[in-house]
């Protein structure tokens, strides 16, 4: 069985007392996504005396992951190779590390191993786009939705289109804040036919991150009845609530706060609600 940590976990097993010194062949300067299917050096802190050696690869159950194979050590004024002693692996969450990323040359100068045949395990039956989509939906969950939107543009430019593809796209553009294509690509999503109630979430969130709050208002009416889950509706009409208090559109918030009492009635936000109110009762007097 292969042993699972977290990110943090096997970093502690490798601390020494003098920093190393790094070679200037080794360039940290690829994003830990894109170093996939290669072996890579991990940055070193400050007080490693050696350098971590593994590979980042995609596990379609985990998501990206880091096996580390071993380390480089400094002996008689060169780096050597020692195979780690545990099987360590670990889910990966700073997708964006800068890791310096070993060319073939390096690999085979330093005696590295082959990783062909571990990669092997984890080799997709699916199509590559479903797998690539998969992919950009772990680089938003790990708040690296600048590099899954160069992806997913690729995708759109090549004419893909799938529900998981859309709501990604939408996604990546409303968390870097390009709010005005997230409203395009759910919209453009809808004419095709899919829509569901995250889709409902991210074109709301986009329209009043534009202040268009009447529209988002309206928007958000018309499609209650297409919620299934009680959080998501709850989470738009606080979003909704916040949106006109902070115009400041007092008449709209305390209608929305109303429709919040009749829509949702009573769930965790509504110490939010309890909290508008009362700044409302406040802005009467």
């Amino acid at each position: 069985m292969k042993k699972l940590l977290v990110l943090f976990g096997f970093f502690s097993f490798f601390l020494g007392h003098t920093q190393i010194q790094v070679p200037k062949e080794f360039n940290f300067n690829t994003a830990f996504v894109n170093a996939e299917n290669r072996l890579v050096i991990l940055p070193p802190k400050a007080t490693d005396k050696f350098l971590n050696v593994g590979l980042p690869y995609f596990d379609e159950n985990a998501g990206y992951t880091f096996k580390l194979f071993g380390t480089l050590v400094p002996e008689n004024g060169k780096l050597v190779y020692k195979p780690a002693e545990t099987n360590i692996i670990a889910r990966w969450q700073n997708l964006g590390l800068q890791v310096a990323a070993l060319s073939d040359q390096q690999v085979t100068g330093f005696k590295l191993p082959e990783t062909a045949s571990f990669l092997q395990h984890y080799k997709s039956k699916r199509p590559e786009n479903d797998v690539l989509v998969d992919k950009y939906s772990f680089m938003n969950g790990g708040g690296a939705s600048a590099l899954a939107l160069k992806g997913l543009e690729k995708l759109k430019e090549s004419g893909f289109k799938s529900e998981k593809f859309y709501f990604e796209l939408a996604y990546a553009y409303n968390a870097l804040g390009k709010f005005a294509q997230g409203e395009e690509t759910v919209t453009e999503a809808t004419k095709n036919g899919v829509s569901n109630e995250l889709f409902i979430k991210e074109k709301h969130y986009a329209l009043l991150n534009q202040n268009k709050l009447s529209e988002a208002a309206d928007y958000l009416t018309a499609n209650f009845k297409h919620f299934k889950t009680a959080t998501y509706k709850s989470e738009s009409i606080i979003n909704q609530i916040s949106k006109f208090y902070n115009a400041p559109d007092f008449e709209n918030a305390e209608k929305w706060i109303d429709i919040y009492k009749k829509e949702i009635g009573q769930d965790q936000y509504k110490v939010h609600v309890d909290k508008f109110e009362k700044a409302l009762a406040v802005q009467k007097k």
